[in-house]
């Protein structure tokens, strides 16, 4: 029996909000209004902002709209994307290619990458082209080539994640990763980004919107149906291999799981015994190897390339300390898997566990953001003074400390059930993603801003007193955790939660 993908979805999508009650569906429920209100807010704040900047909203759109497709794709083929299910739990919950596709599209507006880029993008086109004449065309454009943008971005990372699955596909994917920074990197360096940009194939985007205001909507129409075209092949195309990616084996973690790993000497304490455990952890789980490489390097190269100043580096680690807590901190204990109950039985006190867990989220952050500051400095257009250099370096600490001390609480209080084997695995739902992935950003955003405010106006007293401060009340929230932990009931609940 043929099984129909969008009775598949719902079904899931019921299942979902069926597991849901009293606070958890209220805040699923303005979740999903909030989007359709953000989007329109975001149009309409575009028709608020000053008349004589709409050249300049002009002259970025074409920039802006290539940087969302290219975003989209590199985020999509790098780490994946959302699933309504687990691989491992569709042994139980069998899903169609074509409810796999849906699902990850259906999916894609819950990334706060995905969500902050499209707001931008609606309020620029709505600044540049705001005229009644001009105003439905130019939001119709504008969310076509969003859709279309996802819908190839999905079309690739199925593409890439089935190469993964080949013998050979690794190194290819390799190859063409360290080929196109190369490329970004010679192009860079000699000056030809901004010609190249002139020639992006999304200037004639704005040129058909310029012609659409003097009343010639052909150009318009004729845009419109070739990205609707696009869409539809892209569909198709990400359609088919997933069918095929669903027949195959995953590679990676296959490899990192049947290797034979040589005895080592026996650590010299319980806690050192611990974060070995959780080191080896990280680095054999897929999707945190690859999100880690991808976090580090992105954020960081992208700075380079625009060659940021020392007051703008300062938001790096905001930005990249957030995403590091994303890949497995907001859930920690659940990198245990199956073997929390194997942990639970060993000799030794409770708090080991938790505070060798944190320790490893804290070097994670703290090291991503690191060096996401420092590669993105490279390429700063003027020396660092000392307030700029202790500005970027507080707002590293800071929202190390703020990022660990948001996991260390939710980690406790609210477990989820996750393998972190497959490529696509996230230690929590979507819905749960999206809210700890808007929490985060809206904190470390702000806290980068306090600091690259520091490094402007060289204000060195109040960037230490600022880093002081919140790496304190990070801190704090680290401590209540640690005494929850102490808890025996709290600790049952949680341990049979992420074994399941």
């Amino acid at each position: 029996m043929k099984v129909n993908a969008f009775a598949q979805v719902g079904a899931l999508v019921r299942m979902r909000a069926g597991a849901l009650h009293g606070a958890a569906r209220r805040r699923a429920v303005g979740g999903l209004l909030l989007l359709p209100t953000l989007m329109t807010l975001a149009a309409v704040g575009g028709l608020a902002l000053p008349e004589n900047g709409e050249q300049n909203a002009r002259l970025l759109m074409p920039t802006a709209w290539l940087g969302f497709a290219l975003t989209a794709v590199l985020a999509a083929g790098t780490s994946g994307s959302r699933t309504l299910l687990p691989r491992a739990q569709t042994v139980m919950f069998p899903l169609t290619a074509g409810a796999e596709q849906l699902g990850a599209l259906l999916l894609a507006p819950l990334n706060v990458a995905w969500l902050t880029q499209t707001l931008a993008l609606l309020a620029l086109a709505t600044w540049g082209f705001g005229t009644p004449a001009s105003l439905l065309p130019v939001l119709v454009l504008t969310i076509a080539w969003i859709v279309t943008s996802t819908v190839i971005a999905q079309a690739v990372s199925w593409l890439i994640e089935l190469a993964r699955t080949t013998r050979a596909g690794p190194w290819l994917i390799r190859a063409v990763i360290v080929g196109g920074v190369l490329t970004a990197t010679v192009l860079t360096l000699t000056g030809r980004v901004g010609a190249l940009l002139d020639q992006a194939p999304t200037v004639r985007f704005v040129a058909a919107l310029a012609a659409t205001m003097a009343g010639d909507q052909g150009p318009w129409l004729w845009l419109l149906a070739q990205l609707v075209g696009v869409s539809i092949g892209a569909y198709l195309i990400g359609l088919w291999l997933t069918a095929r990616w669903l027949r195959r084996a995953p590679r990676d973690q296959t490899r990192v799981e049947s290797r034979d790993y040589p005895a080592r000497t026996d650590p010299r304490s319980e806690f050192a015994a611990a974060l070995r455990i959780d080191r080896a952890g990280v680095w054999r789980s897929t999707p945190l190897r690859r999100g880690l490489a991808t976090l580090i390097a992105a954020p960081g190269l992208a700075a380079a390339a625009a060659g940021l100043d020392w007051s703008l580096a300062a938001l790096l680690p905001g930005l990249v300390a957030s995403g590091a807590g994303l890949l497995f901190g907001v859930n920690a204990l659940s990198l245990d898997g199956s073997g929390a109950v194997w942990r639970e039985s060993l000799p030794g006190t409770a708090r080991t566990v938790l505070l060798a867990r944190l320790v490893v989220v804290t070097e994670v952050c703290l090291a991503s953001a690191l060096l996401a500051a420092v590669i993105g400095a490279v390429r700063a257009p003027n020396p660092p003074s000392g307030a700029a250099v202790i500005a970027v370096l507080g707002a590293v600490i800071a929202t190390t400390a703020q990022v660990v001390g948001r996991c260390a609480g939710w980690s406790v209080n609210r477990p989820y059930a996750a393998t972190l084997r497959d490529a696509r695995d996230q230690p929590a739902p979507p819905t749960a993603m999206a809210g700890y992935s808007a929490r985060l950003a809206i904190s470390t955003t702000c806290t980068g801003l306090l600091f690259s405010t520091c490094a402007r106006y060289d204000l060195a007293v109040v960037a230490m007193t600022a880093t002081i401060a919140i790496t304190a009340l990070g801190l704090r929230r680290v401590l209540a955790a640690l005494e929850q932990w102490d808890d025996g009931t709290l600790r049952s609940r949680v341990i049979t939660t992420v074994v399941g």
